[in-house]
């Protein structure tokens, strides 16, 4: 019991050196993965995976340890946990690969799996020691794990792909109206979490764009890379994200709709002919007429109508509201109200 609080002990390093630890542990996690890509057939894959997850326990060991501040988990302490969950999908992806599958190349059932793994062991720093960026990477890990999953069991198509990626985001959204009472730093990245989901449309159809184009009888210049409804969805992202990070403040999701407007851009204009039609006449439209609204000449506002006024008792009005100076000519104290009232019982005898 005595070396076991001992080694805990030491997992658990004083905050003065958090910083330190966990900029090594980014430079670590580096090297690691260009020892992983350099030695890929010089090792075995035994010593590989030792390696991977003597490093992903070590990091995820201390990030779990460390000691909140406030609460929340330090700066020091998310980075640690980050370096230790990507360890852990590389520690996972190098099991699966002893275990038989076929190199780097992994297939839809094994992504499923490795995720689930993540998103569980990302699950529990974010509840027990309130880790927004482990919410984010759990959310992130549940949204693969369930792609991999349908592309596993129904063969996705891009089609399918982007509702399912539409579904996610819309899930996150939700997510985030429930979490951002209680916790609003987790809500924020969950809405960052649904914004790439729906990102992650742009990608996929720009990807496929682009090796369409460089295939023999690939698509031509004049073919759509989204459909209609597809574009739509991504600027009405793009724009929500740039409003929700103005108005709450959220860096992140204002530079990630930054990024879907210009994916948007790009794709609007992919095949599309010199002409006005139909998106940047609808755009200028919708832009104009919005700032003309707010830029409109102002009416005076009508006078505001004259208040009713109730006549009291004079029993029951203060000393205040009757106007009666105190002894030296001021009023009496704000804080204290005098009130009159008449006596109808019958004089003594």
């Amino acid at each position: 019991m005595a070396r076991r609080d001992e080694l805990l002990e030491l997992l658990r390093p004083p905050a003065h050196r958090g910083p330190l630890i966990a900029a090594g542990a980014v430079v670590f996690t580096v090297g690691l993965a260009l020892e992983e890509i350099r030695l890929q057939d010089e090792l075995p894959l035994g010593v590989h995976l030792i390696v991977l997850a003597a490093a992903a326990a070590l990091m995820y060991g201390l990030g779990v340890q460390a000691e909140p501040e406030g609460g929340r988990p330090r700066p020091s302490q998310s980075v640690l946990l980050v370096c230790g969950l990507l360890l852990l999908e590389l520690t996972l992806l190098r099991l699966a690969d002893v275990l038989g599958a076929d190199g780097i190349a992994l297939g839809s059932g094994t992504i499923m799996w490795t995720s689930l793994a993540v998103c569980a062991a990302a699950a529990y720093p974010a509840v027990r020691r309130d880790s927004a960026i482990c919410t984010m990477i759990a959310g992130v890990a549940a949204g693969v794990a369930v792609l991999a999953a349908a592309d596993w069991i129904f063969g996705l198509s891009q089609t399918g792909a982007r509702w399912l990626l539409l579904l996610l985001a819309l899930g996150f959204a939700l997510v985030s109206l429930v979490l951002r009472g209680g916790n609003p730093r987790h809500a924020e990245l969950m809405v960052i979490t649904g914004g790439l989901a729906t990102f992650a449309i742009v990608l996929l159809a720009s990807v496929s764009a682009v090796i369409v184009a460089f295939t023999p009888f690939g698509q031509s210049a004049g073919d759509e890379v989204l459909p209609n409804f597809w574009e739509l969805v991504v600027l009405f992202a793009g724009c929500g994200l740039v409003a929700y990070g103005a108005v709450d403040r959220v860096p992140g999701a204002a530079w990630l709709g930054v990024a879907h407007l210009a994916g948007f851009v790009v794709v609007a204009n992919a095949g599309a002919d010199e002409t006005l039609l139909w998106w940047p006449l609808i755009l200028l439209l919708l832009g104009g007429g919005a700032m003309a609204s707010g830029l409109r000449p102002r009416r005076p506002l009508p006078p505001e109508p004259d208040g009713y006024a109730v006549e009291r008792p004079l029993a029951s009005r203060t000393d205040d509201e009757a106007g009666e100076p105190h002894a030296g000519g001021e009023r009496a104290a704000r804080d204290t109200i005098t009130v009159r009232v008449r006596n109808d019982e019958p004089p003594g005898r």
